[in-house]
Parts: structure tokens; C-alpha cells; sequence
């Protein structure tokens, strides 16, 4: 058990992959019995602004989590750490590592978002909704949310932890 419990604290990256694979899952299966719902169900002209609002959402978070990465990255432990908190910077930057690359993956589901919506704001105009994009956005759109409630997860602890520190 121990085992599998350092994995996943070293693996973060995997739930928003996880995540989206199994809204994926679940949007295709009610898609294919249940017909039309969430995007595929609202009007043609609603359905462009809702496009258009999810653009200018996941272009402002993709900036903002490529930002937090570039801020990680350039983060280094102290040098002149001795012993004891030696280890520690360096479980402190390997953590950091660990977040950007959460946030990372994170980013590839927003960068799907922004792609998806912007090709549904000129291609998804017939009176139902194409059920391929809705699958992709809404998805994709849950795993950001699980990436990026994880790495902000991951960035508090960093910072209890580094605070415990001094």
C-alpha cells in the first residue's frame, strides 16, 4: 500500500488524464443512448456565445498555468542548505517538478478546450449540437478543473512545507 501511495504522490500528472478519459467515457456512452444534452442541446446561437465565452476562459487559464510552470521551473533549492534541510530543498524541488508537470497536462486539456471551442464557434451551427465537440469540450473541461484544483493542491502544500522550513 505504501507503495502505490508514492506512486500517486509522485504521479499527479495522471488524474486529469484519468479524469478525462473517463468523462470521455461516460459523455459517448449517454451521447449514443440518451441523444442530445449539454452543449448539443442549446441553441444554435447560444450555443456559438457559450463557444466563444469557453475561448476567452481557457486562453486566460492556459496563460496562467503556463505562467505558474515558468514560475516552478525557475525555482531552484538553496545552495547553501547543509544536512537535514539539504534533503528537504530537494524533496521541495522535486515537488515543484511534480506540480509543473501537472500543470503541464493540465495546460494540453485547456489548449483542447480552446482548439475545440474556437472550431465550434464556426463549424457547430446546425440546430443540434455535434456531439464529438461537446464530448471534447466538456470533458477536457473537467479534467482541467481536476489539474488544476491538484496543482494548486500541490502549490499550497509546497509552501506549508517550505514555510515549516524557516
Amino acid at each position: 500500500m505504501s507503495d502505490l501511495s508514492e506512486k500517486i504522490n509522485r504521479n499527479w500528472w495522471i488524474f486529469p488524464i484519468v479524469s478525462f478519459i473517463g468523462a470521455a467515457a461516460c459523455l459517448s456512452l449517454i451521447s449514443a443512448f440518451g441523444g442530445r444534452y449539454l452543449l448539443a442541446a442549446v441553441q444554435p446561437d447560444l450555443r456559438k456565445d457559450i463557444y466563444s465565452s469557453l475561448t476567452g476562459s481557457s486562453s486566460g487559464l492556459l496563460g496562467f498555468a503556463l505562467a505558474a510552470v515558468a514560475i516552478l521551473a525557475a525555482f531552484a533549492p538553496k545552495i547553501d542548505a547543509q544536512g537535514r534541510n539539504r534533503r528537504r530543498e530537494e524533496e521541495l524541488a522535486e515537488a515543484r517538478s511534480d506540480i509543473a508537470k501537472c500543470l503541464l497536462v493540465t495546460s494540453a486539456f485547456l489548449m483542447v478546450i480552446l482548439v475545440a471551442s474556437t472550431i465550434g464557434i464556426g463549424a457547430d451551427a446546425g440546430r443540434e449540437g455535434n456531439p464529438v465537440l461537446t464530448v471534447l469540450v466538456v470533458a477536457a473541461g473537467f479534467a482541467s478543473l481536476v489539474g488544476l484544483l491538484i496543482s494548486g493542491l500541490g502549490v499550497t502544500l509546497s509552501i506549508l512545507e517550505r514555510n515549516s522550513l524557516q
